[in-house]
């Protein structure tokens, strides 16, 4: 007979297949750690200059990046301090300590070493605004 707490071998598949991989949704890291890294302003995800030309931000799809090289420019920075890597944000008290909890898993910049755009700071705003 069956033991009480004993699941069919398929059972577990089915529920380890539909267990979400917070991965799933990771940014991909950059592709080399050199001059050519950038961070986002608003959320300090650090990828470089192509990969944010090519797929934008995964957390600020707000800022069009995609295909759009000014935008890139504009909405991410070279100059910043030190690298977090975070796999599961919604778990990990450094996330939290750095305010990423809601982002998604990826490489962040510690500190942004340059001053945001004026017209970057109010589309942030605005977008802040909207939510309320």
């Amino acid at each position: 007979g069956i033991r009480a707490g004993h699941k069919e071998p398929h059972e577990s598949l089915i529920m380890a297949a539909t267990a979400t991989n917070p991965l799933d949704t990771a940014a991909q890291p950059p592709r080399e750690f050199t001059k050519h890294t950038r961070a986002c302003f608003r959320c300090k995800l650090v990828k470089t200059y192509e990969q944010f030309f090519e797929e934008g931000c995964d957390n600020c799809a707000f800022f069009q990046m995609i295909d759009d090289r000014d935008r890139v420019a504009e909405c991410t920075t070279p100059s910043y301090s030190g690298v977090v890597s975070v796999i599961d944000p919604k778990s990990s008290w450094t996330a939290k300590w750095l305010r990423l909890g809601k982002m998604v898993p990826g490489c962040y910049a510690l500190e942004i070493n340059d001053d945001m755009p004026e017209g970057i700071q109010a589309e942030i705003e605005e977008r802040m605004e909207g939510r309320r």
